[in-house]
């Protein structure tokens, strides 16, 4: 396992006392023996740029990149013991699956026999499930096959490093969901320091230990899947990560003795001021709601804000749907369940816990409160207060 410290690492394609152009600047991660770093971030935010930096194939123009305190800027990538899985799975076409499994290992001076070699061969197919591919070649292969193949031409090498590059982009969405769940508990097996890139923060979600959110070239938050949702850093993170994407309006905020007031078009309600860690110093800001934090009023027993609600889409979603409707604000989105009776057209009343509300600063964009889960919603509503 390998101890992962990108410090101060900048990339700058061109010249860089003249128009050179700036994929990444000035970058700080730190990623622990064993963890899993999912690099995030839309088209064109640096990721990629920053995977190959680890890797070796693009040298940093300032910073250094640094494998458990060694600066390894000048070491080739042929040296670095990394493993690296490509979006488009790189098979050797003329080879079976059991040579494509081998031929690292075969090209190194690693001491190993043949047999050595054979038994990790097995040992691989049989952890992935594709012992019985073996004697194939790639063109007799499904898109989960080759993708299989391709991880274990990483995981049989035992590296220092995996570093996975969009690897399920090519796939379609069932499979996506299955390989990036085996991706998962293969590292969580052997253990091995990695680093993935994506654009799709669903996928981000479900396999990191942690996630690095890219805008730009800059790094805008490095945190747990549960920091960069409840607690973004900025207004881009908030909005990146989360589906449906959250609903901001303008507001304005006052100050009383035991809470915040919020202001909003055709609505206003009272944060309490324990649920609000940042220093306030602005009364100009943006409110952020979650679709899926949303109650009917008829369901619920709130002291959060209401929203009567003109519906114009129902989308169901399984046993939820996703409802996009008019209200006093603007454009409101909410996930809601118990949607059979909900048309287009009709009118919804929703609510939202306190805790549950995001406030930025209209300005700088930085988080002033985030989504609290430790405290709940009080009061679940009473039998006479739900309809029947």
């Amino acid at each position: 396992m390998t101890h992962l410290e990108l410090d101060g690492v900048t990339k700058i394609f061109g010249d860089p006392s003249k128009d050179g152009i700036v994929a990444v600047n000035d970058l700080d991660i730190e990623v622990p023996d064993g963890d899993f770093l999912v690099l995030l971030g839309p088209s064109g935010c640096g990721k990629t740029t920053t995977l190959r930096m680890i890797g070796g194939l693009e040298e940093p123009t300032e910073g250094e990149v640094r494998f458990d305190g060694t600066v390894v800027n000048d070491v080739k990538a042929r040296n670095r013991d990394i493993a690296m899985v490509f979006q488009d799975f790189a098979l050797y076409p003329h080879m079976t699956v059991e040579e494509n499994l081998g031929f690292g290992l075969r090209r190194e001076d690693n001491d190993m026999t043949d047999e050595e070699i054979d038994d990790r061969i097995v040992e691989t197919a049989e952890m992935l499930e594709i012992e019985e591919l073996l004697n194939n070649k790639p063109a007799q292969l499904s898109g989960g096959q080759k993708q299989r193949v391709a991880l274990g031409r990483a995981i049989i090498r035992e590296p220092r490093l995996f570093l996975f590059d969009e690897p399920l982009a090519n796939l379609d969405a069932q499979l996506r969901k299955t390989m990036r769940t085996e991706i998962d508990e293969l590292q969580s097996e052997v253990g091995i320091t990695s680093a993935y890139v994506t654009h799709n923060q669903e996928e981000a979600m479900t396999i990191a230990d942690k996630i690095a959110v890219l805008d730009a070239g800059e790094l805008q938050q490095l945190g747990t899947p549960d920091q960069v949702f409840n607690e973004p850093a900025n207004l881009f993170v908030a909005q990146f990560v989360g589906s449906p994407d959250m609903n901001l309006f303008d507001a304005t905020l006052s100050e009383g003795p035991d809470a915040f007031r919020v202001e909003m078009d055709g609505s206003s309600f009272d944060i309490p001021k324990r649920l609000v860690d940042a220093d306030v110093t602005t009364d100009e800001v943006l409110v952020g709601f979650r679709p899926q934090d949303f109650y009917q009023t008829r369901r619920r027993a709130l002291d959060g804000p209401e929203f009567d609600t003109q519906i114009r889409v129902v989308e169901p979603v399984g046993t939820e749907a996703v409802v996009h409707g008019n209200s006093a604000p603007g454009d409101l989105t909410a996930k809601v369940g118990g949607f059979h009776d909900i048309s287009s057209g009709e009118s919804l009343s929703l609510t939202i816990a306190p805790e549950h509300v995001y406030l930025f600063d209209a300005q700088t964009e930085e988080l002033l409160k985030g989504r609290l889960v430790a405290e709940r919603a009080d009061g679940q509503a009473t039998a006479d207060e739900v309809e029947a």
